[in-house]
C-alpha cells in the first residue's frame, strides 16, 4: 500500500503562514456552589503564624551560649532538633502554632512549622518531595490515602539579604522521617507546597464525609498550582460523589494534559468510565496505564493493589513488575506478585517471587510467613 504525503504551503509575498498553535489546556469551569459562609478556609498566613510566646521561646533559645554563635539557619535546625525530641509523629494536619504547642503532627505539619520559624527569622527555605514506601494513613470502602513525604532545606542568608537558594551558600537538611529506602524527588516551590498542604486538609474533610468543605479546600489548593495532579484527581473524586460526573471527567482529561503525574489520574478515570459502562473507552484508558512509564514507583504498587482487589491479576502483574523494576528491595511487592502468579496458575514464577521476598526481608515474622507459603507451593 502506498501513502501520498501532501505538503501545502500558503504563501503571501515572502511569508509562510505558520500552522495554528495549540491552545494551552484550560482548567474546567467549576459550577458546583458550596456555601462559603458555612466554612472558614484558613489563609496561609494563619497556618504559618506563631504565637508571641512561641517566638519569645525561640529568642531565648538563640541567646544560649552554645547557640548564639551559630548562623540563623543553623539555629533553626538546632532548635527543632532540641524541641522535637519527644514529638508525637501522628498523621494529623496542624497549623505551625498547633504543631509546636501540641508537640505532634504529620510530616507536612512539621514542614509548615519549619517554614514558619524560618520565615520569622528570614532564613531561606526550599522543599524536596521524597518517594517513600507506601504508608497507608486511612482507608474506607470509598478511599485510601497514603502519606506524602517532604524534606526541608535551610540556607545561609547573605549579609545583604539576597536570595541564596542557588548561590552555593551553606545549607542544612531537615528530614522528619528518614528511611534508607527514601528516594529523592523533585524540588517543590512555595506554591506547590501550599497546594500540597491544602490537599492534605481536603483529605481530612473527605474522610469526614464533608464534601463541600473538601471541594472548597481543593479549589484553594489549585489556586496555588493549577497543574498539581493530586488535587486535580481528588477534586474529580469529590465532584463525582457530588453528582457532577461531567466536570469530574473534564478534570481527569485536563489533568492528563497538564501534569506529568498520570498514574492515579488514569486509574481513577478508568474507574469512572467502568462505573458508567463505557467499556471501550475504559479499555483505552487501561491500555494507556499499562503502557505508561512513570518513575514514581510507589504509585504502581497502590494501583496494583486496586487491580488485585478487582481480581484483575494480569494488570496487577504488570503494575507490580513496573514497581519492582524501580524498587527491587520492597519485599511485600514480591509476596503480592507471588499471590498474583498463583491466581494466574503460574506456580514456578510464584515460587521465584517468594524467594525474592525472602531475600529482602529481615523480620523473622515475615520470613516465617514467606517460608510457609513457599513450602506449601513446593508440596503441590
Amino acid at each position: 500500500m502506498k501513502y501520498l504525503l501532501l505538503v501545502c504551503f500558503i504563501i503571501s509575498g515572502c511569508q509562510i503562514v505558520p500552522p495554528p498553535t495549540k491552545q494551552p489546556a484550560q482548567m474546567p469551569i467549576l459550577a458546583y456552589e458550596a456555601d462559603v459562609s458555612d466554612y472558614e478556609i484558613p489563609e496561609p498566613e494563619s497556618l504559618l503564624s506563631l504565637t508571641a510566646e512561641q517566638v519569645a521561646e525561640f529568642r531565648r533559645f538563640q541567646l544560649q551560649s552554645d547557640v548564639n554563635t551559630l548562623l540563623p539557619f543553623q539555629q533553626v535546625k538546632h532548635f527543632l532538633e532540641k524541641r522535637l525530641v519527644n514529638f508525637n509523629y501522628e498523621g494529623k494536619n496542624y497549623s505551625a502554632a498547633e504543631a509546636l504547642e501540641l508537640n505532634q503532627g504529620n510530616c507536612m505539619s512539621l514542614a509548615l512549622l519549619t517554614y514558619a520559624i524560618a520565615s520569622e527569622f528570614q532564613v531561606d527555605i526550599s522543599f524536596q518531595l521524597l518517594h517513600t514506601m507506601p504508608v497507608l494513613l486511612d482507608v474506607t470502602d470509598r478511599y485510601s490515602v497514603t502519606s506524602d513525604h517532604v524534606r526541608t532545606f535551610l540556607y545561609e542568608t547573605n549579609n545583604d539579604g539576597s536570595n541564596t537558594l542557588f548561590s552555593g551558600n551553606k545549607s542544612v537538611v531537615i528530614d522528619y522521617f528518614p528511611s534508607r529506602y527514601d528516594r529523592g524527588g523533585k524540588k517543590v516551590d512555595t506554591d506547590e507546597f501550599f497546594a500540597m498542604l491544602y490537599r492534605n486538609l481536603a483529605a481530612d474533610a473527605l474522610f469526614s464525609d464533608d464534601l463541600p468543605l473538601a471541594y472548597l479546600l481543593l479549589k484553594k489548593s489549585l489556586s496555588f498550582s493549577e497543574v498539581y495532579a493530586p488535587s486535580i484527581n481528588m477534586l474529580a473524586v469529590v465532584l463525582r460523589r457530588l453528582g457532577d460526573v461531567k466536570t469530574a471527567e473534564s478534570l481527569y482529561r485536563y489533568g492528563l494534559e497538564v501534569s506529568e503525574d498520570k498514574v492515579t489520574l488514569l486509574s481513577n478515570y478508568h474507574y469512572l468510565l467502568v462505573r458508567q459502562g463505557r467499556i471501550v473507552e475504559a479499555l483505552a484508558v487501561k491500555k494507556q496505564l499499562l503502557e505508561l512509564d512513570d518513575s514514581s514507583p510507589y504509585k504502581w504498587y497502590l494501583v496494583a493493589q486496586d487491580s488485585i482487589a478487582a481480581a484483575d491479576y494480569l494488570s496487577a502483574k504488570v503494575y507490580l513488575n513496573k514497581f519492582i523494576d524501580n524498587t527491587y528491595y520492597f519485599h511485600r511487592a514480591y509476596f503480592d506478585l507471588a499471590k498474583v502468579h498463583f491466581k494466574l496458575d503460574e506456580p514456578e514464577q510464584a515460587k521465584k517471587a517468594l524467594r525474592k521476598a525472602l531475600d529482602y526481608t529481615d523480620l523473622p515474622r515475615n520470613q516465617q510467613r514467606y517460608q510457609a507459603k513457599l513450602a506449601w507451593l513446593k508440596s503441590r
